[in-house]
This record gives structure tokens, sequence and C-alpha cells, in this order.
């Protein structure tokens, strides 16, 4: 059986590891969410990007059901 130094440091070093092992997965948990929160404002940037800019453009009011709004020059 171990004496009582040698048991203590055992049981410090698996106290130790155990929080260690905690320690790097939540930072490894906060880093793949952060990751994760990028990428889906860049696809839903994009994505809103995409279904705006038709609306917005000339080609799009004669899609939307509007009427066309013909300019008037002057002569």
């Amino acid at each position: 059986m171990p004496t009582d130094s040698s048991f203590l440091q055992i049981i410090g070093c698996i106290v130790i590891s155990a929080l260690a092992s905690y320690v790097g997965g939540r930072f490894h948990q906060w880093y793949k969410r952060g990751l994760d929160r990028d990428r889906s404002f860049r696809e839903g940037y994009r994505q809103g990007y995409q279904e705006l800019f038709p609306l917005v453009s000339p080609q799009g009011h004669h899609d939307s059901g509007m009427p066309a709004v013909e300019t008037v020059r002057d002569r």
C-alpha cells in the first residue's frame, strides 16, 4: 500500500488531470460553437443578400406582381 504522501500525490494528479480535461473540453466546445455561429452568420447573410437583391433590382419589379413603372423623358 502506498504511503500517505504518495497516495495524496496520486489523488492530486487524478484531480488535476480531470480538471484539465474538463477545461480542454469546454474550450473546444466554445471554439466549435464560435465557428458554427460564424458559419451560420455567413450563410444567413448570403441567403438574405440573394433574396433581397432581386427585390431592389429593376428586373425584380416585373416578377413581384406590381405594375411596371415607366419613366417619362423630356424631349
